[in-house]
């Protein structure tokens, strides 16, 4: 049983405003009509409250539900126009992970009551307006422990409704997934716990695929053309240092990256079995990411949309750019068996090609969808000027017309060219040293720190021989940094959005920190992240650095020109004997005066 603390806030919550429209426009560049509906933006900091798990229902009066996670709890908005408008419609807490179905003319919400913690589920009795409350194993809590979900699809086989689900034993490490599914009788009341049975639990073996953490997650239950019961799961592929790019064992030939795994449930005897067999390996395009999968009787194929990859390469065990970060472009694909998929049409994208590092800003990812008639309606977890593409702002909903008629040849608009900005002062790399400079309107005020000296080619360079900073903190103590200071006295407000520029050094291990402050003395990070300097000087094109988009500070939004805004770069690591460091001529600051 919960304990009976903070009941307010752990309380089912039902707005009662069925007109609460939940939709909020970025100031700049808001999310393109074009392509999609944004059903829910966050206008809180998602740095601390984070958009997630979204989920689609079309109920058999015609609304459209969609659910997601949002400030631990799980959000449910209504849609009586097929997705062209949608409104907040219940709140339901403490679930996270759900899915949203339909069942005997009731409405559940199914997935867990935290991060790693018990299997629930809701049950709505009008249409998603409230909900009813686990309490008990007689209300909606099905198994305590350590559970692991996302918002997968349920699967009626056999008389009986099924899910996926992953368990962790080990609190220090609840990344050791063990992937079973569990079933209850259709006819069953599925807030009973002693309703529904579980497989046993299997373990992805280290020993089977070359990798730095090889994983499954997020499994699909899926009937194969033989009318066999699998659970098509998400596998993570990372190479690790030190480990060969090429697939070994019995995946080898498939693409690194592009695997998912397909688990046997033995139905009769409730175990979950993998044979570690060339058929357990399928290639799937997007298999790193959470995806949804269904079948379609008229075209007899299994439909799915996921993230393709658009840029490979071999990190050499480096995270923070592994392929795994594109959650930038969305494709649909199709199957007849489960074991060869192909891409129908790309159906998203935003800088197709670019290879994306963890920091970066855009991403749609989480795809759940439904058939609706001849149409994919489809929710995505979009980042659209989020925290960073992983960390999403919105729940976009999205459809695709004549589906089964999709053609490879139509492609999509790049959405890059809805986030240009535009220039506010471009800072030459010689004004780091002056003190004073002038801009157009701008005045300017640049600051070395004392660690920091600049030469004639206004390369920058340490003072000093000390030991090279591991953070931020260490640099600002040996005075590795520059603050460049923006000021306007013909204007009351402007926007500070986007930083641009290309660095360049001769260290192998150099990393710069951005942060910014309002009033000079406090500085707040931009990104949590130490960012790699990865062009060298014997670079011949060095690559632009991706821009660092700042709509989700706030703050920049809109200054006051008269008091101004510092940005502070550290400059962390360079262990070689003659660091140099530069800008390749300038950083430009995007912005607007307001």
């Amino acid at each position: 049983m919960m304990k009976k603390i903070n009941v307010f806030k752990f309380l089912i919550i039902i707005c009662c405003t069925f007109f609460l429209n939940t939709a909020f426009s970025q100031r700049f560049n808001p999310f393109p009509e074009s392509v999609g509906t944004v059903v829910f933006e966050s206008e809180e900091d998602p740095i601390v409250k984070k958009v997630a798990s979204p989920s689609i229902v079309i109920l058999s009066n015609g609304d459209y539900l969609v659910s997601h996670d949002f400030d631990r709890g799980t959000s449910v908005h209504v849609s009586k126009d097929r997705g062209k408008t949608w409104n907040l419609l219940s709140r339901v807490a403490p679930l996270i992970w759900a899915n949203i179905f339909e069942h005997n003319g009731d409405v559940y919400l199914m997935g867990t009551s935290k991060g790693w913690g018990n299997i629930v589920i809701y049950r709505s009795t009008n249409q998603g307006k409230t909900w009813s409350e686990p309490k008990d194993e007689f209300t909606g809590i099905l198994a305590k422990g350590m559970f692991h979900t996302g918002p997968v699809p349920i699967v009626k086989h056999k008389g009986k409704i099924w899910r996926a689900y992953e368990e962790a034993f080990d609190a220090k490490n609840r990344r050791d997934f063990h992937a079973f599914a569990i079933c209850a009788d259709e006819d069953a009341d599925l807030l009973q716990a002693s309703s529904w049975k579980r497989t046993t639990s299997i373990r992805f073996d280290e020993k089977w695929i070359n990798a730095k953490r090889p994983n499954w997650l997020e499994g699909n239950l899926v009937v194969t053309p033989e009318g066999k019961l699998v659970d098509f799961i998400r596998l993570e592929t990372w190479a690790g240092k030190g480990v060969n790019y090429t697939i070994e064992g019995a995946a080898k030939g498939k693409p690194r990256n592009e695997i998912a795994g397909l688990i046997d449930v033995d139905e009769e005897h409730m175990k979950m079995i993998f044979k570690n067999e060339k058929r357990n390996f399928v290639h799937f395009p997007g298999a790193e990411t959470k995806f949804t999968i269904r079948y379609d009787s008229l075209s007899k194929q299994y439909w799915t949309i996921t993230n393709k990859i658009s840029s490979f390469r071999n990190t050499n065990g480096r995270t923070h750019d592994g392929n795994w970060h594109q959650r930038n472009v969305l494709v649909l694909m199709s199957s007849s068996d489960l074991m060869n998929w192909t891409i129908k049409k790309k159906i998203l994208k935003w800088g197709e090609g670019m290879h994306l590092r963890t920091w970066d800003t855009f991403g749609f990812q989480y795809v759940d969808w439904v058939f609706d008639s001849n149409d994919i309606a489809f929710v995505s977890r979009t980042s659209w000027y989020g925290f960073r593409y992983h960390d999403a702002n919105m729940i976009t909903f999205h459809r695709i017309s004549d589906f089964r008629k999709s053609n490879t040849n139509m492609e999509p608009e790049d959405l890059r060219k809805y986030t240009k900005h535009p220039v506010l002062v471009a800072i030459p790399q010689a004004n780091l040293k002056k003190d004073r400079s002038k801009i157009g309107d701008f005045d300017i005020v640049t600051r070395l720190g004392k660690g920091l000296v600049q030469n004639a080619r206004g390369e920058l360079k340490f003072a000093t021989k000390d030991k090279p900073a591991k953070n931020e903190k260490q640099a600002l103590a040996l005075g590795r940094y520059f603050d460049v200071e923006i000021r306007n006295s013909k204007m009351k407000n402007f926007s500070v959005e986007a930083l641009t520029y290309t660095p360049v050094t001769n260290s192998g291990n150099m990393k710069i920190k951005w942060t910014y402050s309002t009033n000079g003395l406090l500085f707040d990070p931009i990104t949590r992240y130490l960012l790699n300097v990865e062009n060298r000087v014997t670079d011949t094109s060095p690559e632009e650095e991706r821009t660092l988009y700042l709509q989700v500070y706030r703050p920049l939004n809109s200054v006051s020109a008269q008091e101004g805004i510092v940005l502070r770069c550290y400059i962390v690591g360079g262990s070689e004997e003659d660091v140099m460091f530069n800008f390749m001529d300038q950083i430009v600051i995007g912005g607007r005066k307001l």
